[in-house]
């Protein structure tokens, strides 16, 4: 008997899967809100000195709930509905997996799981690969979408397919 091989894909979510309104704001030393950037803006900005990120924006269910689908949309669920495995690795924290859950059911996609590394790693890109190594143990291939330049760059040498997006 052959057996079949196992498929997963895995993909980001902001700007990956979906378009959301949610900012990372720029505090200054004051507390001061100095620049509100997309996620896309926020993958190149380097922070002044005194300045830090604000991700509150993105631990709100409602800007998921309310996000609108990216054309990578339709291949997800594609890959689902043929019976591959679809997780979502993202660098939100957990209080938003349930959301995220609920928004990509709407368009007929259950996950396998959801990777939500934001709340334990202050290196994405290093956290991203590394749930990445532990997918590839599971799944004879693996595709990896995302929207940011150096978590694709991290994932390149691994088993797997990385495509930036």
């Amino acid at each position: 008997m052959i057996r079949e091989k196992s498929k997963a894909f895995v993909f980001d979510f902001d700007d990956t899967l979906a378009f959301t309104d949610a900012k990372v704001h720029v505090i200054d030393w004051n507390g001061q809100v100095v620049a509100s950037l997309t996620p896309q803006e926020f993958n190149t900005h380097k922070l002044k000195a005194n300045e830090s990120f604000d991700f509150s924006d993105f631990d709100k269910a409602s800007f998921i709930l309310n996000s609108k689908p990216t054309k990578l949309i339709d291949l997800a669920r594609d890959v689902f509905s043929e019976g591959h495995s679809v997780f979502i690795l993202t660098a939100r924290n957990d209080c938003v997996a349930l959301a995220i859950a609920e928004f990509l059911n709407g368009f007929g996609i259950t996950t396998k799981q959801i990777h939500c590394v934001g709340g334990w790693s202050l290196d994405i890109a290093k956290a991203k690969r590394k749930v990445l190594l532990s997918i590839i143990e599971n799944f004879d291939k693996v595709w990896f979408f995302d929207d940011d330049a150096r978590n694709i760059e991290l994932a390149k040498d691994l088993k797997l397919k990385a495509k930036k997006v």
